[in-house]
C-alpha cells in the first residue's frame, strides 16, 4: 500500500490529522516542518529570518526527497511543499496525495496573529488571499481533496480510509442468493480491516485463531490495527500441522471462546492457511449455532482458494475433511505481504491450485504465468496481486452458481480426486497439499489424454509449466496400493463408479467424466503391473 501524503494551507491541520491516522494504520508520522527544523536545529520562521524562503525550499526539497522513498509512513508536509514541481513528483512516486481544504474565513481564524507564520506578514487575511490565489490550483491536484471546515481530525480519517480501501486494493464480490461479500487483495492492506469490521457490523470482541509463530508475527500487527481501530482482539493459539485438523482441536477453541464470553456477534478471524481456514472456519459455522468468520489467509494456497467458498471441515480417521459444512466467509483479506516470509516450498505449492485454475477455467492466467512466472516466484507485488485476483474472481463466479458443490463447482476438484489419495498416501507429512495436487493433476490430465478428451499437446504443456513450478509431477515413492485404498473413500465415487473432472484444453474442463477402474489402475501403475492395485 503506498504512503499518505498530506498537503494544504497552513492551518489545515495536517499535523493532528497525519499523527492519528498514523496510529490507526500503525505507520510512521513524519512531519517535513520538524525534520528541517531538527537538521537545521532552528524553527521555520527562523530560517526563513537567518536564510532566507530559498534556503528553506532546498532544505525542504531534500526532505522530500528523502521520505518519498518511505515505505508505510504518513507524511505532513509544509503549505509551500507544492511550489516545486519535482517535490510532488517524488510523493507521488508511491504516495496517495490527499489535500485539506478550508474557506479563507476559517483559515484566517485558526491561524490568529500567525506570529510564527513567516509567509503571513502585514494583514493576515491579506496574506492567506495571496497565497491561495497562487497555490490553489496545486492543492487541488490530489487523488483526494478533504474541506476540514466543520470536519473532526477523526472524520477526516475515516475519509482517508475510505479512499485507501477503494484505491489501493482490489475487491471481488461473491453474490450468494442471500447475500454478498468481499475478498480483497492488496499489498499492506491488514491495517484497513477494522474499518471492514464496521461495514459488516461485527461486535468489538474479535477471536484471532492462529499457530504460535504467526500470533508472534503478522498476528502481533493484527491485533494492534484491532486495538487502534477500537476492537478488543483475543489471540487463540493451534499447534502448527495437520494434526490441528481435528474435533479435538475444534473442542479446544469452544473452550477459549466461551472463556473470553465471546458472543454470537463476536467474528473470529482465521489466520493463517489451509488448516487454521478449515480449522476456524468450522467452529465459525458451530459456535453458538453460527457466528461472523473472517479469513485472512498467509499463504498463497490459502490465498486462492480456502478462504473463499465456505468450505470448512477437520479431518477424521486419516480421512482429509471428513467432518465439515459449507460455511461462508463475512469477508477475506489476502495481504500479499504475508507471502514475504512464506518458505520457498510453501509458495511453490501454492502455484498448484494457480496452475489448476488456470488449466480449468482461465487460459488468460494460464499464459500470463508461463510469461511471469519468474516475478510470481520473485514475489513481486503486481504478479501477486494479478495472480490472486484472478484466481479468487474465477473460484467467485463458480461459487456463485453453485455454493454447495452440487454441479459446476465440481470443476474445482481437478487434480484432487488423486491428490487428496496421494496426500493421503504420504500420510500428510511427506508431500505438501499443493505437491499432492500437482501429482494429481498430472495423472488425471493422463487419464483425460487415455480417454481422449484431452490431447498431448495440452498435458505437455500444463506439465511443463508445474515443473517450472518446481512442482512434482510423478508418484515417486508413494505406494501406489496406499494411494488406491484412500481412493475408496472419496465423495466423488457413485454407485461404485468414480466421475471427476477432466481437462479439455488449456482453460477448459468437462465437469464429471466416468473413469473405469482398470485405466485408473494402469495410470496410478505408471508402467508397472497394474494387477498389484488390487491388494
Amino acid at each position: 500500500m503506498r504512503n499518505v501524503v498530506l498537503i494544504g494551507f497552513m492551518g489545515t491541520g495536517k499535523s493532528e490529522v497525519g499523527q492519528l491516522l498514523a496510529r490507526r494504520l500503525g505507520w510512521t508520522f513524519i512531519d517535513t516542518d520538524r525534520r528541517i527544523e531538527t537538521r537545521q536545529r532552528a524553527t521555520v520562521a527562523q530560517i526563513f529570518a537567518r536564510h532566507g524562503e530559498e534556503y528553506f525550499r532546498r532544505a525542504e526539497a531534500g526532505v522530500v526527497a528523502e521520505v518519498a522513498s518511505r515505505r508505510d509512513a504518513v507524511v505532513a508536509t509544509g503549505g509551500g511543499v507544492v511550489l516545486r514541481p519535482e517535490n510532488m513528483m517524488h510523493l507521488r512516486r508511491q504516495g496517495l496525495i490527499v489535500s485539506l481544504t478550508a474557506p479563507v474565513d476559517i483559515l484566517v481564524q485558526r491561524l490568529g496573529e500567525a506570529k510564527t507564520r513567516p509567509l503571513l506578514r502585514g494583514n493576515v487575511r491579506e496574506s492567506v488571499v495571496r497565497l491561495l490565489d497562487q497555490r490553489r490550483p496545486l492543492y487541488r491536484d490530489a487523488d483526494l481533496l478533504v474541506d476540514v471546515s466543520d470536519a473532526t481530525p477523526e472524520r477526516v480519517v475515516e475519509a482517508i480510509m475510505a479512499l485507501l480501501r477503494t484505491r489501493e486494493r482490489t475487491t471481488i464480490s461473491v453474490r450468494l442468493a442471500d447475500r454478498t461479500y468481499p475478498i480483497h487483495v492488496g499489498e499492506g492492506i491488514l491495517p484497513l480491516l477494522p474499518a471492514d469490521l464496521r461495514e459488516i457490523e461485527a461486535g468489538t470482541k474479535v477471536a484471532v485463531v492462529s499457530h504460535h509463530a504467526l500470533l508472534r508475527g503478522p498476528g502481533a500487527k493484527l491485533l494492534a490495527a484491532l486495538r487502534a481501530g477500537g476492537y478488543e482482539g483475543f489471540p487463540i493459539a493451534v499447534p502448527a500441522g495437520e494434526a490441528s485438523k481435528s474435533l479435538t482441536a475444534a473442542a479446544h477453541l469452544y473452550t477459549r471462546l466461551a472463556r473470553f464470553r465471546l458472543d454470537r456477534y463476536s467474528p473470529l478471524i482465521a489466520l493463517g492457511g489451509g488448516v487454521i481456514g478449515d480449522l476456524a472456519g468450522f467452529v465459525a459455522a458451530t459456535y453458538m449455532r453460527g457466528i461472523q468468520l473472517i479469513h485472512v489467509p498467509t499463504t498463497l494456497l490459502a490465498m486462492v482458494d480456502s478462504s473463499i467458498g465456505g468450505k470448512t471441515g477437520v479431518n477424521h480417521a486419516r480421512v482429509k475433511n471428513l467432518v465439515g459444512a459449507f460455511y461462508q466467509p463475512a469477508l477475506t483479506v489476502a495481504d500479499v505481504r504475508m507471502l514475504a516470509t512464506l518458505p520457498e516450498r510453501e509458495l511453490r505449492s501454492g502455484l498448484a491450485e494457480v496452475i489448476k485454475t488456470a488449466v480449468i477455467g482461465d487460459a488468460v492466467l494460464f499464459e500470463f504465468l508461463e510469461q511471469h512466472l519468474p516475478a510470481v516466484l520473485r514475489r513481486e507485488t503486481a504478479a501477486l496481486v494479478e495472480v490472486i485476483s484472478r484466481c479468487a474472481g474465477f473460484k467467485a463466479r463458480v461459487v456463485e452458481v453453485d455454493e454447495r458443490e452440487r454441479s459446476e463447482r465440481r470443476i474445482l476438484n481437478y487434480g484432487h480426486t488423486i491428490g487428496h489419495a496421494v496426500e493421503a498416501a504420504a500420510g500428510f507429512r511427506r508431500l505438501t497439499h499443493g505437491e499432492a495436487i500437482a501429482i494429481g493433476m498430472a495423472l488425471e490430465a493422463r487419464v483425460a489424454q487415455r480417454l481422449g478428451v484431452a490431447d498431448a499437446k495440452m498435458v505437455d504443456r500444463q506439465n511443463t509449466l508445474l515443473t517450472r513450478a518446481g512442482l512434482p509431477t510423478k508418484l515417486g515413492a508413494v505406494n501406489r496400493r496406499a494411494v488406491w485404498r484412500a481412493m475408496a473413500l472419496d465423495k466423488k465415487i457413485r454407485d461404485g463408479v468414480l466421475r471427476c473432472p477432466l481437462p479439455v484444453g488449456i482453460g477448459e474442463v468437462v465437469r464429471e467424466q466416468e473413469v473405469p477402474d482398470t485405466l485408473l489402475r494402469e495410470v496410478l501403475a505408471g508402467g508397472q503391473n497394474s494387477r498389484r492395485l488390487r491388494a
